[in-house]
């Protein structure tokens, strides 16, 4: 089951630090109105200086708004992180402002040219101007959730005193990790669009009568074509096949940058630099075929987390799933499988039930190898029972809550429950008002201050 860097992993009894990952989560949702209209009121006040506060910013419209957490040391230690900042955002927007629960927009208006770019710098707003053009009227609306990983340094250095002599440098052995678990979710992000797709329909106004669309509910609007996508061909076969096509895409003019490389699972460097990334090695992963999980304030459960630990584990510890020059063909299938599974019926057994459980019956064999937790069983077991039966998976329950095929009556209940919620905060945190720009050392101690709280990395 192990390759060697698995056996490694496994015979220096450094799982368990192994599968913990170092993690960021991003969080986008859209402000409405009390009637569930998206919102005419600004970037909150008590929020400070839009563009200088690092962990609540807007996206392309201002109505978007993003929460972004430091990376933490533990993965679930950026679930903390996340309900403190969600908790601060929701208690600085107005009196009549709620945080829409969905990846679907409410109703929009007929002319999408009335919702506001955001309010950013001048260089950056020509960007958002110039890449709308490019897109539908909607496609960069729906909002999602993203999850940026790194894989313990230790580990890394660990597993490298062994593997040094199969490597060039150690750039590329960390590279070759990372390679393997990018391949991994780009292949399987249909099975993760079946157990975690969660944006069935449309409301009024995002596709206009004569346009395609769905002509049913589907599992995912958001992970299929009608999304944020990119027509780019995908290479992961290396990291310097990856930034070459990224580079040579921008040359040819299909990408204006690396930022609209819409792809669902995207290499980075903290550099911003992706040559860098060549040279000096990846630095983290960032996984954006999230939808928004209406069932919760944070928009995304623990759940969830820990079943992308197990799928992040076993990319890292078992051998590549193709050779160098076969991959891209099977990544190509596995992205043309998204696009069936997003748009199945979500009462219906998907059409790759059969491959979804092997791969399941994979992860159950590694985990019980590894010899995880009932806390990850019971993750494997809730997925086995989506896999079973799609009426439990989250877009067949979003659906039990259609009125007259729209979702507006469900969402403003959700938003409204999560807002009082926020509201019994006896002491939400205000700092941001006095100091927009401040660190992420000086936000983890504000906000948890020493004792026992996340380490920043």
């Amino acid at each position: 089951m192990f390759d060697e860097i698995g056996k490694i992993i496994f015979n220096n009894e450094i799982v368990a630090k192994a599968s913990d990952f170092n993690m960021g989560i991003e969080v986008e949702t859209i402000r409405v109105d009390s009637s569930g209209k998206l919102t005419k009121e600004a970037y909150p006040k008590a929020l400070g200086n839009q563009r200088k506060n690092h962990f609540i910013k807007t996206d392309v419209y201002q109505i978007q708004s993003e929460v972004i957490t430091p990376a933490a040391r533990k993965s679930l230690d950026a679930m903390h992180y996340l309900m403190a900042l969600n908790d601060t955002l929701r208690n600085a927007l107005e009196p009549n402002e709620l945080l829409w629960p969905l990846s679907m927009p409410p109703i929009l208006p007929r002319d999408k040219k009335e919702i506001p770019i955001a309010n950013v710098d001048p260089e950056q707003r020509a960007y958002y101007e110039r890449w709308i053009k490019t897109r539908s009227d909607t496609q960069g609306i729906p909002v999602g959730v993203h999850l940026n990983v790194s894989v313990n340094e230790t580990v890394l250095k660990t597993v490298w005193e062994v593997q040094s002599d199969h490597f060039a440098s150690y750039a590329d052995f960390v590279n070759h990790i990372y390679t393997k678990i990018a391949q991994g979710f780009v292949y399987y992000r249909w099975l993760i669009t079946y157990l975690f797709g969660n944006s069935p329909v449309a409301e009024k106004n995002f596709f206009m009568a004569d346009e395609d669309q769905p002509a049913h509910a589907v599992r995912s609007i958001r992970s299929s074509n009608y999304g944020l996508t990119s027509d780019v061909k995908k290479d992961y076969r290396s990291v310097a096949d990856y930034v070459h096509n990224i580079e040579t895409n921008i040359k040819a003019g299909k990408l204006f940058s690396e930022a609209e490389y819409h792809a669902s699972v995207r290499l980075k460097s903290v550099h911003g630099d992706l040559t860098n990334m060549i040279t000096n090695g990846v630095d983290y992963i960032e996984l954006r075929m999230l939808d928004l999980d209406p069932t919760t304030a944070l928009s995304i459960r623990t759940t969830t987390i820990r079943f992308f630990r197990i799928m992040l584990s076993y990319f890292m510890m078992t051998p590549p799933m193709e050779e160098a020059d076969k991959i891209n063909l099977r990544l190509a299938k596995g992205i043309s499988m998204n696009e069936v599974v997003a748009l199945e019926s979500p009462y219906q057994q998907t059409i790759y039930h059969h491959e979804a459980q092997n791969f399941l019956d994979k992860l159950q064999l590694f985990g019980a190898t590894i010899q995880w937790g009932p806390e990850y069983q019971e993750v494997l077991d809730t997925m086995q029972d989506r896999l079973d039966n799609p009426n439990l998976t989250p877009a067949a329950t979003l659906c039990d809550h259609e009125v007259d095929g729209s979702l507006m009556s469900y969402g403003l209940a959700m938003a409204n429950r999560y807002q009082n919620r926020a509201h019994e905060n006896p002491h939400p945190f205000t700092g941001f008002e006095e100091k927009p720009d401040m660190s992420a050392d000086e936000l983890r101690q504000r906000l948890f201050g020493g004792m026992g709280k996340p380490e920043n990395l």
